[in-house]
């Protein structure tokens, strides 16, 4: 399934003005994909000013009629929009009901609060690898970089240069930014050899993976 990122900037990268009564008239009838639309662009202030509230409002009508997106939009508002009251607690519900669901965003955005925590949340490696891997398996940029960087430095995981490696490389493939220097680091530290075979490993793994 697309991921909340990509259906956002699908949707607001080709919305236009007038297109916004049309919206509004569905998401008054309770259209679902409507909902989402209108609770996307108040978050935004797209063709309407910004406002959380009203954000809020409609996403939860969205979420409400089981559309994914919306539950991973309000979290990541719920996270970092002090004008809805920070809630650690309703993200982390809201970013499980969506990774559960299939959302790599959700995944990928649980792996980062399992990773340090966050409001009466622990840390828990367990399930910040299980999240993480989620979200890289589909391809998710980030969560493949996060991957590749934690396995290279054995933080909370045990060091595994080759697979730091391999997600790493499919971070690059995959426009990460951030991973073309973890790897700049990662390769300087590796021998010839090493290098040689962990390409060819990958080479050989990759129509399985793929």
């Amino acid at each position: 399934m697309p991921s909340t990122t990509e259906q956002l900037h699908q949707f607001l990268g080709e919305f236009k003005k007038e297109q916004l009564a049309d919206i509004e008239a569905a998401a008054a009838g309770n259209d679902a994909d409507a909902c989402f639309k209108l609770g996307a662009l108040y978050a935004n202030g797209l063709g309407v000013k910004q406002n959380s509230q009203q954000a809020r409002k409609w996403l939860n009508k969205a979420l409400k009629q089981q559309v994914t997106a919306a539950r991973t939009l309000l979290a990541w508002l719920y996270l970092n929009d002090e004008s809805l009251g920070r809630s650690d607690s309703e993200a982390l519900q809201l970013f499980l009901e969506a990774a559960e669901a299939g959302d790599s965003d959700a995944q990928c955005a649980l792996g980062d609060i399992y990773l340090d925590g966050a409001a009466g949340i622990e840390p828990d490696p367990t399930a910040m690898l299980q999240w993480y891997s989620h979200a890289a398996n589909q391809n998710h940029p980030k969560a493949q970089y996060m991957l590749g960087k934690l396995l290279a430095e054995g933080r909370q995981v045990q060091q595994n240069d080759e697979a730091a490696f391999q997600w790493l490389t499919l971070a690059i493939m995959n426009q990460s930014e951030p991973a073309q220097r973890e790897l700049a680091m990662l390769t300087a530290r590796l021998s010839h050899d090493q290098l040689e075979q962990y390409k060819q490993r990958m080479m050989q793994q990759m129509p399985q993976t793929h």
